[in-house]
């Protein structure tokens, strides 16, 4: 699984370090593939690996959409269940400074599918170096159905998960 997520990073960096790009996103379109630690202290842990596509409106803000397939591990009435899922999701992101580092804030909000089913919400806070993006967040992840079972009293549990993001943008940057 890890050599799948590192080849797929360098597959990308590879790919564009062949393009010519501004340092910094000007207008138009704008990509990036990423890979994600989520987990908490108790009972759940993924990695995810996805890309998001969309518009840059300006040079500090950016909208768009994304898919992300997560695969990880879910401790559920002292059962371990390993789970596959996708997201997909819009997203909203405002890079703060136009310097080649730069803090941005970023937005994810969409629907889970797959072993766990529910809402999908993202903050995240980080700092883009030229292409690469490193960033953390909390990632807020309904899981109404875990293979099939209906979890919580309620029939919907929402997890608040720490998340770590490395994502490189590859496309786009153009005036």
């Amino acid at each position: 699984m890890k050599k799948l997520l590192v080849s797929i990073l360098m597959f990308a960096a590879a790919s564009t370090f062949a393009q010519e790009k501004s340092a910094f996103p000007t207008t138009g379109y704008r990509g990036s593939g990423f890979v994600y630690y989520v987990g908490n202290a108790d009972d759940w842990e993924s990695y995810s690996v996805g890309s998001t596509h969309g518009y840059q409106i300006n040079p500090k803000w950016f909208v768009g959409g994304g898919a992300q397939l997560n695969f990880g591990s879910l401790l559920y009435k002292n059962d371990d269940y390993s789970f596959v899922s996708a997201t997909l999701y819009a997203d909203a992101r405002l890079d703060m400074i136009e310097k080649p580092i730069s803090p941005y804030l970023n937005f994810k909000m969409g629907i889970t599918d797959g072993d766990i089913t529910g809402a999908y919400v993202a903050p995240e806070i980080g700092v883009r170096f030229r292409h690469f993006n490193l960033g953390v967040g909390v990632e807020l992840q309904s899981h109404e159905a875990v293979y099939g079972l209906v979890v919580g009293d309620s029939g919907s549990e929402f997890s608040e998960l720490l998340m770590i993001r490395l994502a490189y943008d590859f496309c786009g940057r153009k005036k």
